[in-house]
């Protein structure tokens, strides 16, 4: 089993608060990329709505009638004008409405979260805060807080209770994202630069992806 890797924890002033133990087995899992581009696609491609679509030549409105009689006017002999040489007839083998949601196992998902997990903290990208709590909301106050903490671009991880005050201050800020444990996904971990956890996230993190 992996040892326990020591974290500071900091908070939004980005003062030292203590250290925490992070285990091993979700903070220094091994980097195998292939797994997190796997999960990476799936996730990709359950997003694809798959709504494109044309006409064939039977879902077409209008006359099935002749366009003109089958002898004596000289031209290329025709039936309907739905048919797929004129314009506005049918097409074929165009796309067709289908589902690109694909399967993919649980155990998978986790690992690739673990990986990421793995991979921020060894790139010195993962940050751990007390508490993503503020009291009041003010967008400018908390920018100012994330530019001491030198963040731009950021996913924050709560547990199970979002600050409404925190949430609502950093709602229009760019390339900044919040969400719950409960919410966090591989695509989510890569999209930003940062991942900021909250302590009461750490645990949530632990009881979610710390067994297979």
């Amino acid at each position: 089993m992996s040892k326990a890797i020591k974290h500071k924890i900091i908070d939004l002033n980005n003062k030292v608060k203590e250290d925490i133990d992070l285990p091993g087995f979700i903070f220094s899992t091994d980097i195998k990329q292939e797994i997190v581009a796997k999960v990476i696609n799936w996730q990709l491609a359950n997003k694809r709505q798959g709504s494109h679509k044309v006409k064939e030549r039977n879902e077409v409105v209008g006359s099935n009638a002749k366009i003109y009689k089958q002898k004596g006017t000289g031209r290329a002999r025709h039936g309907s004008k739905k048919v797929v040489q004129f314009k506005g007839g049918g097409v074929v083998h165009g796309p067709k409405v289908r589902s690109h949601n694909k399967k993919i196992p649980s155990k998978l998902k986790k690992q690739a979260i673990r990986i990421l997990l793995s991979s921020k903290l060894k790139e010195g990208k993962l940050k751990i805060i007390d508490k993503l709590e503020l009291k009041n909301i003010k967008t400018k106050e908390v920018k100012n807080k994330f530019d001491k903490l030198g963040i731009k671009s950021a996913t924050f991880i709560e547990g199970t209770e979002i600050n409404k005050n925190f949430l609502l201050s950093t709602r229009n800020l760019k390339e900044i994202d919040l969400l719950s444990v409960k919410g966090l996904n591989a695509y989510q971990i890569i999209k930003r630069d940062i991942l900021i956890v909250s302590l009461s996230a750490v645990k949530e993190v632990v009881k979610r992806f710390g067994n297979e």
